[in-house]
């Protein structure tokens, strides 16, 4: 048996006025091992130790200028692969390999006038792992961990000006994938895989502002879960945990620099749930706006001087009135902005499914004032015909039309989603904008089989709760304000049995200040209630529609429809027994 061991020792040292010098050590003990190094410009330093049999690693680093490229490669086990490139100085990067026939790359492009290096750790252990990095530009933190067989890891960070990206990836057992990709600093991310054939991939863009940091954690432990989970604008939380076999999460959260915050927590326990939520929170800044109109009536004064190119000419027989057309009427249209999301998603059982929009976004809306204005404007005249050499300067008196100049604020929109038992679904959407500081909050709970629940909920005061308990219950409520409304809707629908179904429908006027209210209770077989109220036109503030529906028992069917123009509607229905039949109309 023929064994071959070898000590190389390779100190290079290149001493220089101008520049600092390059180091280079390289350890190898065992056979056919490999190692490469190259470094050009000085201040370059690199050290390769190799444990084994069939270890490769190359080294190149180059341009370090002031602040070094600093590269360190262990390598114990055998047929272990590592690259590392360095450029622009301001790199640090480790790579510790045990095992057999894992693979690493790392590439680092340094920024000397970075606060902090491109900094990247990668240790993996076990056989066939592969990790890949990629940093640009400095400020850029990562940490790779792989223990197991056949994990693969992608890391990409670019472009974190003077903030820091930093990205932490665990992976415990086999075939877990991981990808992450961070750029515009103010990044954060965190994923523990731990299990067989999990996957998880995070996207993250941030900006420059103080404080608003994009966070992430995904959290997965089990076989064959999925997350996907992308962040932009910064002011995003996201945190997903999985339990189980075959779950999915989705999260989407986008916000900017007049939007608030975003967060958003999935837990899955169980086999095959599925969870997907969307956030949006934005808003725009405010800017000089030029096509504003306004028209009234002419009231001229009599005054002759030059004529001026940039008036229109009318034809005016004496100081008086006349008709106007439309004018450009410059204003400034205010900065709008985006509320807070929050959603929330408990999962546990099997094929439950839940999907939560919320969508918060600031938004204009024109306005005519009530009053007049008066804009200087000039006419040529010369005995009743137009005269490009004469001018009269006088003013329009009429109301102006500005198509931008209010602002509405998108709404808090807060969502809590619990799914206990098997193939519930879920559906909440939720958006709108109000003059007032207003929320829509919004509660599904299921337990049981197959139960469905439909929520929509507009520009905020709408308070809605769904609760079932059983299997194939369904219910849908739809709430709806307008966005200078101080009107509150209020829904609750409680089911317990099998097969019931629920609808609630609830519109308030912009001018009603009063209250819609709704209950509908179910407990039984086949049960159906049906509530529809709106306030309508509101002679004076201050009406209230308020219905109640209580069924227990089988085949029970009741009505309600309320429309209040002047009065305030009441309704209560109870029906206890079987085959029970209630219809109530108020007008």
């Amino acid at each position: 048996m023929r064994m071959l061991t070898t000590l190389a020792v390779l100190l290079a040292t290149t001493s220089l006025a101008s520049a600092a010098s390059n180091e280079s050590f390289i350890v190898q003990a065992g056979s056919t091992n490999h190692a490469i190094a190259g470094q050009t410009g000085g201040n370059n330093k690199q050290g390769t130790v190799q444990l084994g049999r069939g270890n490769s690693a190359l080294t190149a680093q180059s341009a370090a200028s002031s602040k070094p490229n600093e590269s360190g490669v262990l390598q114990i086990g055998a047929q272990n692969g590592a690259v590392a490139l360095q450029t622009g100085g301001n790199n640090k990067q480790g790579t510790v390999q045990g095992g057999v026939r894992n693979f690493a790359v790392t590439s680092q492009k340094g920024r000397q006038s970075a606060a902090t290096p491109n900094d990247s750790t990668t240790a993996q252990f076990g056989a066939f792992n592969g990790s890949i990095v990629n940093q640009k530009d400095g400020n850029n933190k990562q940490t790779t961990l792989q223990v197991g067989g056949s994990n693969f890891a992608a890391t990409s960070q670019d472009n974190a000006g003077t903030n820091k990206n930093t990205s932490s990836t665990t992976q415990l057992g086999a075939f877990n994938s991981a990808l992450v990709g961070q750029t515009g600093g103010n990044n954060n991310q965190t994923t523990l895989s731990v299990g067989v054939g999990n996957f998880a991939a995070t996207s993250q863009t941030g900006v420059a502002t103080l404080g608003r940091t994009n966070e992430s954690s995904t959290l997965q432990f089990g076989n064959f879960n999925r997350s996907f989970a992308g962040q932009a604008g910064g002011g995003n939380d996201q945190g997903t945990l999985q339990f189980g076999y075959g779950n999915l999460s989705a999260t989407g959260q986008t916000t900017n620099a007049q939007g608030a915050t975003n967060s958003a927590l999935t837990t899955q326990i169980g086999i095959g749930n599925k969870a997907v939520t969307l956030q949006s929170s934005k808003g725009s800044p405010s800017f000089a706006a030029n096509d504003g109109s306004l028209s009234g009536s002419i009231k001229t004064t009599e005054k002759y001087t030059t004529p001026k190119s940039s008036f229109p000419y009318y034809q005016v027989n004496q100081p008086g009135t006349t008709n106007y057309g439309p004018v450009a009427f410059p204003y400034t249209a205010p900065a709008v902005y985006g509320g807070v999301n929050a959603a929330s998603t408990l999962q546990v059982g099997k094929g439950n499914s839940a999907l939560t929009v919320q969508n918060s976004e600031g938004a204009r809306t024109g306005v005519a004032l009530s009053k007049s204005v008066d804009v200087p404007v000039g006419f040529g005249v010369w005995h009743g015909l137009p005269d490009p050499t004469k001018t009269v300067y006088g003013t329009v008196t009429g109301t102006a039309e500005l198509p931008q100049a209010v602002a509405l604020k998108g709404v808090n929109n807060n969502a809590a989603t619990v799914q206990v038992g098997k193939k519930n679904a879920a559906i909440t959407l939720q958006d709108g904008v109000s003059a007032l500081p207003v929320s829509n909050d919004s509660l599904v709970a299921q337990f049981g089989e197959k139960n469905g629940a439909l929520v929509s909920q507009q520009n905020g005061l709408n308070g809605q709760a769904t609760i079932q308990l059983g299997d194939r219950n369904n219910a849908v409520t739809l709430q709806k304000n307008a966005p200078v409304s101080g009107t509150v809707n209020a829904a609750a629908t409680i089911q317990a049995g099998s097969k019931n179904r629920a609808f609630t429908n609830q519109v308030a006027n912009p001018l009603n200040a009063g209250l819609n209210g709704s209950l509908i209770a179910q407990f039984g077989n086949s049960n159906t209630a049906v509530a529809a109220q709106s306030t309508g036109l509101q002679p004076m503030i201050g009406a209230l529609n308020t219905q109640a529906t209580v069924q227990v028992g089988t085949g029970n069917y009741a009505v309600t429809a309320q429309n209040s123009a002047t009065v305030t509607n009441t309704s209560v229905t109870a029906q206890f027994g079987s085959h029970n039949v209630a219809f109530t109309s108020q007008h």
